[in-house]
């Protein structure tokens, strides 16, 4: 089997692994009223669609913007497969973080520390990942910036994601 392979073989599973012992106990108890069915009112809807628009056309403008430079600059030193990912990235980012500031990410009936403490760890963990494949040398290969780089770039945006949500929070507080 090709190392390439392998390692993106082991990279898959071991995000499915990882995401199914950080989300299924999520979805398990995450909410108040220990029901799985998140609850949303109309508004909250409303800006969660408004979210997917969003994300949407970020995702679509990154990536016309990504072509074009391809075109125009030619191959960058960035890996295509990165790239793709660090697009979906920040569109998830643009979702998630109007959905906050404007009140419709979390169900009425969801707790919110429970969710913050999760994308803690969630960016910890991913971090520490980043930090290692950086000081091994694996993130840039031949002055191209590999695959390795995603760990890095997904702890930053659920940092980020945590920041905001605690932003709302303190925000919110003051309101009161």
């Amino acid at each position: 089997m090709n190392g390439n392979l392998a390692y993106g073989l082991g990279f898959v599973f071991g995000v499915i692994i990882f995401s199914a012992i950080i989300i299924i106990p999520m979805l398990i108890g995450i909410t108040k009223d220990k029901k799985l069915k998140r609850k949303y009112d109309e508004r909250q809807e409303l800006i969660r669609g408004r979210g997917f628009k969003y994300a949407f056309y970020t995702i679509i403008a990154l990536n016309m913007l990504y072509a074009i430079s391809l075109i125009g600059i030619g191959e960058l030193p960035i890996e295509e497969s990165a790239v793709m990912i660090i697009i979906v990235f920040m569109s998830i980012g643009v979702y998630a973080w109007y959905t906050i500031l404007n009140d419709g990410y979390f169900a009425l009936n969801e707790r919110v520390p429970q969710t913050v403490m999760a994308f803690s760890i969630i960016a910890i963990a991913n971090f520490m990942i980043g930090i290692n494949a950086w000081l091994d040398g694996g993130m840039v290969k031949d002055g191209v910036i590999t695959f390795e780089c995603l760990n890095l770039v997904c702890a930053i945006f659920m940092l980020i994601t945590v920041l905001v949500i605690l932003i709302k929070q303190h925000k919110d507080k003051k309101e009161d």
